[in-house]
Parts: C-alpha cells; structure tokens; sequence
C-alpha cells in the first residue's frame, strides 16, 4: 500500500511539476520554466582559461555555460544536495550548446570521450550519485560521445572549495589515480560543475599522460575571479 501511494505521488509530481527556480512557473522539457531558463546568466562561448588568475596545468581549453550566480547556486544545490539528480538532463543541455559552438567557431574536432570528475565511494554512498557522472552521461546521450570512468578519487576534501587557490592545488595533489588506459592521439573532455579555481581540473589531468593525449574540460557554471566579476557590471 504504501508502495504503491509512493508510486501514485512520484506520477502526479511528475505531471505537475513546478519550476525548482521560482516555484511558480511549470517546468518545462528543460527542466525549468521558460522565463527562469531564458533569464539564466549565460557565460560566452569563450575559452576561460585566459580570464582565470591561474589556468590549471595540462588543460587546453575550459567551458562553462553559467555564471555561478544565485539563481545558479541555487539549481545547483538542488542537484546535488536535495536529491533532483533529473536536472543533469537540463543541465547537460546547456553544456552541450556551448560546447559544440565553441568547437564549431574554432574549428576543432570533438572529445573522443567524457571523463567525469570522480568522487570517492564513501562519499559517492552519502550523496547517492555523482552529478558529475550524471552530467557526463546525459552529455553523452545528446553528443554521442562515450563516457570514460579511467580515473578514481582516493580521497575526499568536503573542505577544498573553501581554501584558496594554492592550498587547494596542495589537497587535491594526490586525490586521484589512472585505473584505465587511454590511446595515443585521445581527446578527452573533463566534465564538472562548477569552475572556481580549476585545481580539481588540474589535478587530474595531472595524472593522465602528457604525450599525445588532449584535455579540455566543459562545466555548468564558472566563479568568476574578483577583477571579472567587477567588469560584468
């Protein structure tokens, strides 16, 4: 009985579900109601690495779709704390526009795999899922592009976001491992979040080889640093 009401309630939530943004609007297709979505701070289809106070080593180029602004905090929050694992979809969405714009004005060929940030399995066991797993299979779904799980986490700061940009390249210098191979001549697209500093990046594509292996890296929403943030008003 209680099974099937549980059923009966996830069915009706399905039907009529508001906009997790304004509570107010019906959520569309992508995951929103329409003003919310079209109201999105939306990042251009830049290569963020040259507004950043310090590009993470080994990655050639970094996208984002979203200023990590309020509105975007709060979605996020959504995904990842309070159990909306179903906003990858919307999500992965946006990364797919800005991704396939950017590769289509600068001429470039697509990644042949996704790489999504790992988690640790403790960690992974208190959350339920990694969104940047799901991010990186809905990604996958729209582009084509199969996701590769060759790197693990092996430790797991719940504190780094909080430390600055060089303490937190230290944390995270030893927190993940290669458990598969990747061929010579391989372009890979690392799948987050969010960007702060980029030393999560960095770190992994750390441990990938240098020679003959390409690394981007494609994330929802960017913090920008202080200076940029002032010149966006």
């Amino acid at each position: 009985m209680v099974t099937m009401f549980s059923s009966l309630g996830k069915n009706i939530s399905t039907l009529t579900r508001m906009c997790p943004l304004c509570h107010y609007g019906q959520a569309s297709a992508l995951g929103l109601c329409r003003v919310c979505f079209n109201d999105l701070p939306r990042c251009p289809p830049v290569d963020l690495t040259v507004h950043m106070a310090q590009a993470p080593k080994g990655v050639r180029l970094i996208l984002a779709s979203l200023w990590y602004m309020a509105e975007v905090r709060y979605w996020l929050a959504a995904f990842k704390f309070r159990g909306r694992s179903g906003e990858a979809n919307a999500m992965a969405t946006l990364i797919c526009a800005q991704a396939v714009q950017h590769y289509r004005q600068q001429q470039l060929k697509l990644p042949n795999y996704l790489l999504p940030v790992p988690m640790t399995k403790k960690a992974w066991a208190a959350r339920g899922y990694n969104q940047a797993q799901l991010l990186a299979e809905a990604v996958s779904e729209l582009l084509g592009i199969p996701v590769w799980y060759g790197v693990v986490r092996t430790k797991q700061n719940i504190k780094a976001h909080k430390l600055g940009a060089k303490a937190r390249r230290q944390v995270l210098n030893e927190s993940f491992r290669q458990v598969g191979k990747l061929p010579r001549g391989t372009r890979i697209a690392l799948i987050d979040d969010v960007l702060t500093t980029g030393a999560t990046l960095g770190a992994i594509a750390s441990i990938l080889p240098r020679a003959g292996i390409i690394v981007d890296a494609w994330t929802l929403a960017y913090t920008p640093p202080p200076m940029l943030n002032k010149e966006r008003y």
